[in-house]
């Protein structure tokens, strides 16, 4: 067809059907693009080593950040004026699940990191969510609260709470441990006679760290933790503790979590 016998197809539809066609043709390209994940082109979702943490956003409210885990460059991931904290990667580093609000008005969402894509997996108004993670199969999200464990669906599972108990409990309750070792060995806990971290094996506990707060499982035979501002990765074989450091400076980093061999 000519550039005038289009012109002149074009210039047959009225004006109103004109611009439902445009429309139609927009809504077909965003189909075919799809969403994009705001750590496309920056971090080999599942592929590579990588950390979420909270640091402060916009509006001096929590936002959530990603970097490789050997430092450098920082991604920010949430963008939104509300807090956004507690992330937790599921065990192939695809999904990020956090919990998007203050108090009892926050619920627990979780991010497809390749697509982007989100769904929240807990209503607001029950308690506030104090600590989370996965289930070995990525099926479930246990959220820790002041009145107990519940068990909330991941996608693409139909969307469901459970509040545990019993048996079902103790899963959720050594899910959201810090437990270290491979095979594991400890568990790295509060210390009972203050500030700090210990690791408690059986019976007994041993100190780790005098004022580290906020542990977590480094692949299999190390745990890292915050001190003050900074992260820190120490291997229980021994060995020298190392700092993650990056190239953008960010207030208030915390609430590590970690994709990587384990």
């Amino acid at each position: 067809m000519s550039s005038e016998q289009a012109g002149k197809s074009r210039t047959s539809l009225s004006r109103p059907a004109y611009r439902l066609l445009l429309t139609a043709y927009a809504f077909a390209i965003a189909a075919c693009t799809g969403s994009l994940s705001p750590l496309s082109h920056k971090l080999k979702i599942g592929q590579e080593p990588y950390v979420v943490f909270t640091a402060e956003g916009e509006g001096d409210t929590g936002d959530l950040f990603a970097s490789p885990v050997g430092g450098g460059a920082v991604y920010q991931v949430t963008f939104t004026r509300l807090n956004e904290h507690l992330p937790r990667l599921n065990p192939d580093g695809s999904m990020l699940a956090f919990a998007r609000g203050d108090g009892a008005a926050a619920a627990v969402w979780v991010m497809n990191l390749i697509n982007g894509a989100e769904r929240r997996v807990t209503e607001p108004g029950s308690a506030e969510p104090e600590g989370l993670a996965w289930s070995p199969d990525s099926r479930t999200v246990y959220v820790r609260m002041a009145t107990g464990v519940l068990a909330a669906a991941a996608p693409p599972g139909s969307p469901s709470v459970t509040a545990l108990e019993g048996q079902a409990r103790g899963a959720g309750d050594s899910a959201l441990a810090v437990l270290v070792g491979d095979p594991v060995a400890g568990q790295v806990i509060s210390c009972e006679s203050g500030g700090g971290l210990c690791i408690r094996v059986g019976g007994e506990s041993q100190p780790l760290d005098s004022v580290g707060v906020e542990p977590l499982r480094w692949g299999g035979d190390s745990v890292a933790y915050r001190v003050g501002d900074q992260f820190v990765v120490r291997p229980l074989g021994g060995g020298m503790t190392r700092a993650l450091r990056w190239s953008k400076q960010l207030e208030h980093p915390r609430e590590l979590t970690y994709f990587g061999p384990q």
